[in-house]
């Protein structure tokens, strides 16, 4: 191989590793995460765990079972690590008619605090005075 064609294969084989190196990740924590809330008697508010949320697309839920109570029902918004709400937040009912329904939450998570902050779901009981519980899955991201 003569020179040229040696210094033509290095140089192409620098472009095409800095083009690879420098491609953008788009990594998303969109895998679901089991949640249960318990709604006792006199419990009103209920969270699911904390998890990392990667970049501005929605939350997503899906309630697969509700259970108990009369007319069970309750409100979804996605909030912060320590419970408080990002600078807009919307609310999703959830009843029976819901189940097994996708949902996908809008937030300002990644507009309010960037890549990486630490969400979690808030749910408040509806009107219903007994005791009742909802449970399915969730995740930060959505695809």
């Amino acid at each position: 191989m003569t020179f040229q064609k040696k210094l033509y294969s290095a140089v192409l084989a620098g472009a095409l590793t800095l083009s690879i190196a420098s491609m953008t990740s788009f990594a998303s924590n969109y895998y679901d995460t089991a949640f249960t809330f318990n709604f006792d008697i006199g419990t009103n508010v209920a969270y699911t765990s904390a998890r990392a949320k990667d970049d501005n697309t929605s939350a997503y839920m899906k309630l697969q079972k509700l259970q108990g109570g009369t007319n069970p029902t309750y409100t979804a918004s996605v909030v912060r690590e320590n419970y408080t709400n990002f600078s807009k937040t919307w609310y999703y009912s959830f009843s029976s008619v819901n189940i097994n329904q996708g949902r996908y939450l809008s937030n300002y998570a990644y507009e309010d605090d960037g890549a990486g902050v630490k969400v979690r779901i808030k749910a408040t009981r509806g009107a219903d005075p007994n005791g009742f519980y909802g449970s399915g899955l969730w995740s930060p991201d959505s695809l």
